[in-house]
């Protein structure tokens, strides 16, 4: 007679690890992830403080010199009285560099709107083959390289001092980092509305009109009035080199030792960007509204 265990494996030599030993496995996975983190934080750590060092990071230094900087804040530049009468006497010349320094921002980013629109929409990988959107990715990335102030002093040479060098500069810094923000965003697009139009024969023009725009319409709006932001703070320094708006008064005060009008330029500074980031924020919040009731 046959012995009924007799097809039966004996698997207990096979068998896997047991709870114990799958827990101390994942207890040491987990104490060497731990020890690599730490290292790497204190490695980061280390790295700051001797680049710090090769700065010239002296605390000692700037502890022994706090008097130097309480004393210009408290007795000049925060002192109410002189404050209040630099800004009445500097009012109508800071009125008219506020002013010019908010056209240099919105004339810059209305130049160079079109073009980032056009390159980050040809620099967007799902829309154009890699001959074409590789290059344009690297010119974007090499236009974002050159800070505004840079692009200023090159313009003023071009057009001379005044605003339309600061615009021009603005249009620049506009291009780059606009257009590759377009890009990005074109690039996390469905795919299957895009796939839709194209099967019916759309050709690309039709087919980025159809079915890419109106998905990244929304984020592009919100790029362009943040960007209006940004652009609004880089006008006010463009100054320094001649390039018209607050910039220059300011860099004259500097100059001067002259730190309530220091401050008063500073206030001026701040009233402007503060006022167009709730402009902003104010038709960002006009968008999501419409854009809410569309889906409803």
């Amino acid at each position: 007679m046959a012995d009924p265990d007799a097809g039966v494996d004996d698997r207990s030599g096979s068998a896997g690890p047991s709870v114990g030993e799958e827990f101390d496995r994942i207890q040491a996975r987990w104490r060497r992830r731990f020890a690599v983190r730490i290292g790497a934080v204190v490695g980061l750590i280390a790295l700051v403080l001797a680049t710090a060092r090769w700065l010239g990071f002296d605390l000692a230094y700037l502890y022994a010199h706090r008097r130097n900087l309480r004393d210009v804040l408290l007795e000049e530049m925060l002192a109410p009285a002189q404050l209040w009468a630099q800004l009445q006497a500097d009012g109508s010349t800071l009125a008219s560099a506020t002013l010019e320094t908010l056209a240099i921002a919105g004339v810059g980013t209305a130049i160079g709107l079109p073009l980032a629109f056009c390159l980050g929409i040809l620099a967007a990988g799902n829309v154009t083959p890699k001959i074409v959107h590789a290059p344009l990715r690297l010119f974007l990335g090499g236009v974002r390289a050159v800070p505004s102030m840079v692009y200023a002093l090159l313009f003023v040479i071009l057009a001379g001092l005044g605003p339309v060098a600061g615009a021009l500069a603005i249009a620049m810094g506009t291009v780059g980092d606009l257009g590759r923000l377009f890009a990005d965003e074109m690039e996390e697009i469905d795919r299957a509305p895009v796939e839709a139009v194209a099967s019916s024969g759309a050709g690309l023009l039709a087919t980025t009109a159809a079915a890419r725009l109106p998905q990244v319409t929304t984020a592009y709006v919100a790029w362009t009035l943040f960007y209006l932001e940004i652009n609004a703070r880089k006008s006010s320094v463009l100054g320094i080199v001649g390039a018209g708006g607050i910039g220059y008064p300011l860099f004259m005060a500097f100059n001067a030792r002259n730190y309530t009008r220091v401050m008063a330029a500073i206030v001026a500074i701040l009233v402007l960007v503060v006022s167009v980031e709730l402009v902003a924020n104010r038709l960002r919040s006009l968008l999501d509204a419409d854009r809410r009731a569309a889906r409803n």
